[in-house]
């Protein structure tokens, strides 16, 4: 298949709320209309609060990732940092996710990122077979504090 990343435009709105909204699914995360527009209006804010990328099929967004620019202290350097990688699952296991980190990796040369880094859940055993392939565990384990 020949897909196309790219920047994701206002005009994937409606598309990239149905995919954002199955990953917020999948994660058992509830999901409203608040959550919805602040994250839109991050990804089109002049300031890059956070970017957005999407895989174009034929005119439709078939997958998403946001991402951002982050510190990282220890080497003095920034890296990429991606929040969210969605697939639509009629399209999973056809290179989609890994289309969208390629890309990710460009973008670090582009920006002279020290790497990219994600969090997945140790749940996410489809996602887990791909990133063991293409990236190193560093075996760090993720806290929180939650305001409430």
């Amino acid at each position: 298949m020949d897909y196309e990343i790219r920047k994701i435009n206002r005009k994937d709105k409606n598309n990239w709320i149905s995919l954002y909204c199955g990953y917020a699914k999948f994660y058992n995360v509830p999901m409203n209309q608040k959550i919805l527009d602040t994250l839109w209006s991050w990804l089109h804010d002049k300031n890059n609060v956070v970017n957005g990328i999407c895989c174009e099929l034929e005119g439709k967004i078939i997958g998403i990732a946001h991402y951002s620019t982050m510190p990282r202290p220890l080497k003095g350097e920034f890296i990429g940092f991606l929040h969210d990688l969605y697939v639509d699952p009629d399209f999973r296991g056809k290179k989609v996710a890994k289309s969208l980190i390629n890309h990710l990796k460009s973008l670090s040369l582009t920006n002279n990122w020290g790497g990219i880094r994600w969090l997945t859940h140790s749940s996410n055993k489809t996602a887990k077979k791909l990133y063991d392939k293409i990236a190193n565990n560093t075996g760090f384990e993720l806290y929180e504090i939650k305001r409430h």
